[in-house]
């Protein structure tokens, strides 16, 4: 399901009232079609690779579609895990194709 491309960003962090390290995950899947909380997605991180890939399920069924955030990992695992596209809104995807070219969405 996963391969080695390049990060798309770094995982964005806020820290709640009481002092935890919260991870912000992107809300909507990395095409920009769908909203993960609806239709469901699988978060992975490997803290040996420091990144988290983020897959929507939709996205995940057509094979000639980048389904999946590529998210470095920063510091310390955190407590908990939300989903808000704010922190992400200046970010522009690194976009892979099935053939393999790298490309940026405008």
């Amino acid at each position: 399901m996963y391969d080695n491309r390049p990060a798309d960003v770094a995982v964005r962090y806020r820290v709640s009232n009481i002092g935890e390290r919260v991870a912000i995950l992107p809300a909507t899947c990395k095409v920009g079609t769908h909203s993960l909380a609806r239709v469901g997605y699988l978060a992975q991180a490997s803290e040996h690779e420091g990144v988290v890939r983020v897959s929507c399920n939709a996205c995940n069924e057509n094979v000639d579609v980048d389904h999946f955030w590529a998210l470095t990992l920063v510091g310390a695992p955190p407590a908990r895990v939300e989903l808000d596209d704010a922190p992400y809104a200046d970010v522009v995807p690194v976009m892979v194709d099935p053939r393999g070219r790298v490309a940026r969405l405008p």
